[in-house]
């Protein structure tokens, strides 16, 4: 579980002082360190066999030893960055942080004494991990008679029918070989199997058919078996006796004898792993097998999604009241409660289940009482459930069914458990932000990325596997189910109360939900309602119990305008400060002693201080104003320090500039720029970022003339010759004059960008086709506050060949046309606050894909011509769909 994620982060803090540029180390010291780094490296390596082990295994006593591992990779972390901050922090105070070159000396023997007890603890471990390993388990299987009972599963289904239709269609007229039926734990797939099975276009189909409920532990001899025993009766009770005499080769002589040329449906409920041999050997003739399972397989599948908020409101009502669904008085709550649930089936089946049982309680209680009516009673009960965050029974329906969810957790592979946990933090109900999220994990530094891979190219990789191929994080699919928005990527809170239960549990994140919670040696910590940090009890809790070990501080609460005291809780050994929604009257001086920081987010007014060049391991700097107020004339740059803060990756200083350097300093790692204007534009600046590839310019038009002002849109024309690698580029015009017509140089878009926004220019539509004709490999195209106006919007041929996403925003476009040959391969168009469309014209090939239409406060009577519906499918929320 955490080990590998433990030790992942203790090669990472080795690796830290052993390379930094900053840093002078006395020899041996870095040979001392070096047998730590290795150890960590072939422990990785051992836990990551698990990962190869079947779903059957019973992984107690590992998970014990993993546990046991990853204490003692945390106290010898503990350690060594409690030794190097009580080192290097006197020294930047001393300097005042002019000093470049620090040194870190250990008393040696000390430190030999430490690496040497430390790995050979882990060796000790490790060789009993590899033990347990070679020893687990196995699952005990069930009888075949439970196996093939399927008189117990409802097929009464709400929703789904566009699904069951596709997969009964599969079956029965295309005849395909196999499909499965995919999704999260507990969104129906067995309702949807039993449905099909059941239904009577199915049964006059196929002769033959069977049920098996695989689990995760049942065997080649026993699924033949589970099989035989429905297609022939007469060998029934001698297949329902088990006795594996390991005699496979007859069992498929005898299904195949019993088929000949009958037609065979096998349902496969609850699969866990592919099993090649089996399909083959199954998958002959006529034999059809239909399966379901918590993770995408590799064959024809078909994805459940969660339910609308009309369904799941009506499934709750029907748990509860039955057919009558709710009375006139608990309507508007019975929906408030069902859009909490979320769309998952199981939970709300859950949450109906104990809801009833309360309203019969309150019921009997409301009959023993003369004060109070009845009516009130189950009222103020109902009002509680849909307004109430964490209301019980919604913390005791995710209890009752977190055994249901803790397998799809289990076995997921090593690098992906942790990456998953931390996904807890995010407030229930809210989108995960995929790009911050990246930079914090890499803070973090528990992930481990191959080689060949950039931090970020890993982590689209993780999250694209929890979002397709084990489905635990709720993400729009595109048309063909193989890819996902990023923006609208989220965990359901079912899941995030197991991910806080487990976390919590290993120690490894705490999400605070009262003053009173325990805290004990806790690493991580994270806060849904900020201003919690202004209680004593939770300020002293913090600095007594966890600060000294505490790598992160996450405030995901609403904006709180009022500070907090969350830098004076003597937090030593921090990495990751989130705390962009609490505002800062000044930069608090004692976030600089912080010298293991590697990201830091928060909301401030003031300058940065010239020593934030302390904070010299930063790699994402993220500040926010509270309100953009500034004197006329006055420009606000950042620190000329800056430069010396070679780790930084990602800055965004919303109002605050780059400096031109005093010397040749450059910022090679640097990737992300956002939020500066043309004063961090300049040659000589971007040629000391050579390697930045996503740049933000907010442009800001004053009320007021300034000389330097006088064309908003000019000193551009180096981007393209001095940023040979950006990819991604937004340009913002803040309070555009939209009288005005302008345009923009188009020697200021690098043909390497895949991805533009653009937002506040005002250019004639027809300057897009311009821009478009010299970015070859644009892929995401954002249009935002009238980036472009006028009537009509004509996109030529042969303009966006690789043009996959446009979003468009705010305009008065009022006809929108694409030529053929033009957008060959469009996915998706959104299109918001666009009153004034009334024609969406998309001619094109109808061979070329799919292609999503999203309509949100548009027209209501915008045409759009049969012809191009051929090759379309039209989302809306409200008014489009086909």
């Amino acid at each position: 579980m955490a080990a590998y994620a433990a030790a992942n982060s203790l090669m990472n803090t080795i690796q830290l002082i052993l390379e930094s540029p900053r840093l002078s180390l006395v020899p041996p010291s870095p040979k001392i360190l070096q047998p730590a780094y290795d150890a960590m490296c072939c422990l990785q390596q051992n836990l990551q066999k698990l990962d190869e082990t079947s779903s059957s295994k019973i992984r107690t006593k590992v998970n014990d030893l993993d546990e046991r591992i990853k204490e003692a990779i945390w106290e010898f972390e503990d350690l060594l960055e409690t030794c190097y901050t009580n080192q290097i922090l006197p020294q930047l105070e001393s300097s005042g942080g002019v000093r470049y070159q620090l040194s870190f000396s250990v008393d040696l023997q000390s430190l030999r004494q430490s690496v040497d007890c430390f790995v050979e603890r882990v060796a000790v471990m490790e060789a009993e991990y590899d033990a347990e390993l070679l020893n687990m388990p196995e699952e005990e299987g069930e009888p075949i008679s439970l196996r093939i009972d399927f008189s117990g599963i409802n097929s009464n289904m709400v929703g789904l029918t566009y699904e069951f239709e596709r997969v009964r269609e599969y079956l029965v007229e295309d005849e395909g070989k196999w499909v499965s039926v995919i999704g999260m734990a507990g969104v129906g797939k067995t309702t949807l199997a039993k449905k099909v099975f059941e239904d009577p276009s199915v049964q006059r189909h196929f002769e033959l058919r069977a049920w098996v409920r695989m689990g995760r532990k049942c065997e080649f001899n026993e699924i033949l078996r589970c099989i035989l025993a429905q297609v022939d009766p007469n060998i029934r009770n001698q297949m329902l006796t088990k006795r594996d005499d390991g005699d496979d080769k007859k069992l498929v002589g005898l299904f195949e004898e019993r088929l000949k040329d009958k037609r065979c449906l096998v349902v496969f409920d609850d699969v866990w792993e592919w099993d090649m041999q089996l399909m083959e050997s199954l998958a002959k003739g006529n034999v059809q097998i239909l399966l379901t399972s918590r993770i995408r397989m590799k064959h024809s599948f078909i994805v459940l999604p969660l339910l609308s908020d009309e369904e799941s409101k009506k499934l709750l009502s029907e748990k509860v009241f039955g057919e009558d669904g709710f009375p006139p008085h608990l309507d508007e709550l019975g929906e408030k409660i069902a859009k909490k649930c979320e769309g998952l089936p199981l939970v709300i089946v859950t949450v109906a289940e104990l809801i009833s049982i309360e309203h019969k309680i309150r019921t009997e209680e409301a009959q023993k009482q003369q004060l109070i009516s009845k009516e009130d009673k189950i009222l103020k009960f109902w009002i509680e459930v849909a307004e109430k965050q964490q209301h019980p029974v919604f913390v005791n329906a995710y209890d009752q069914i977190f055994e249901v969810l803790y397998p799809s957790y289990e076995y997921l592979p090593q690098h992906l458990k942790m990456l998953f946990l931390y996904l807890g933090t995010f407030p229930p109900y809210s989108n995960i932000t995929m790009f911050y999220l990246t930079y914090q994990l890499s803070a973090e530094g528990f992930l481990k990325q191959n080689r060949d891979q950039t931090v970020e190219s890993f982590i689209d990789q993780c999250s694209s596997d929890l979002v397709l191929r084990y489905n635990l994080v709720i993400a729009r699919l595109s048309p063909d189910e193989s890819s996902y928005s990023t923006d609208e990527s989220r965990v359901h809170s079912c899941w995030q109360h197991l991910c806080k239960k487990i976390a919590n549990k290993i120690k490894f994140l705490h999400v605070f939900q009262s003053c009173s919670d325990i805290i004990q040696d806790q690493r991580r910590l994270c806060v849904h309602s900020n201003s919690l940090f202004c209680f004593k009890e939770v300020y002293h809790s913090i600095k007594s119990n966890c600060a000294s070990m505490t790598r992160s501080l996450l405030c995901y609460g609403p904006y709180h305008q009022y500070p907090v005291p969350i830098y004076a809780m003597d937090f030593k050994l921090l990495r990751v400060l989130y705390a962009r929604r609490v505002r800062f009257y000044h930069f608090p001086l004692e976030i600089l002693k912080l010298v293991c920081l590697k990201y830091l987010a928060l909301t401030c007014n003031k300058e940065l201080p010239s020593s934030i060049s302390n904070l010299f391991h930063l790699q994402s700097l993220i500040i926010e104003q509270h309100m953009n107020i500034r004197k006329r004339g006055t420009l606000s740059y950042m620190p000329v320090e800056i430069w010396d803060m070679q780790e930084l990756q990602h800055i965004e200083v919303i109002g605050r500039d780059l400096p031109t350097p005093n010397s040749g300093a450059t910022l090679d790692k640097l990737m992300n720029l956002y939020g500066v204007t043309a004063k961090s534009c300049t040659s000589e600046i971007l040629r000391r970022i050579p390697n930045l590839m996503r740049l933000g310019i907010d442009v800001e038009l004053k009320p007021y003339d300034d000389s330097d002002d006088s064309n908003p849109l000019s000193g551009f024309d180096h981007i393209s010759d001095e940023l040979q690698n950006l990819t991604t580029f937004s340009f913002i015009l803040l309070n555009p004059v939209m009288k005005l017509e302008s345009m923009v140089s188009l020697s200021m878009f690098p043909s390497s960008l895949t991805e533009l926004e653009l937002g506040g220019l005002g250019c004639p539509w027809k300057h897009m086709n311009d821009i478009g004709s010299m970015l070859p490999n644009l892929k995401i195209l954002q249009l935002r506050h009238y980036a472009f106006q006028g009537p009509e919007w004509n996109i030529e041929s042969n303009c966006f060949l690789k043009l996959e996403k446009v979003q468009i925003n705010d305009t008065d476009l009022v006809r929108l046309r694409a030529e053929h040959g033009s957008i060959p391969r469009l996915k998706y168009l959104g299109m918001h606050d666009c009153y004034k469309l009334q024609e969406l014209n998309l001619a094109r090939d109808p061979s070329m894909v799919t292609t999503e239409i999203e309509l949100f406060d548009c027209n209501l009577l915008v045409i759009i011509p049969a012809k191009s519906m051929l090759t379309f499918e039209i989302y809306s929320s409200f008014y489009y769909s086909i």
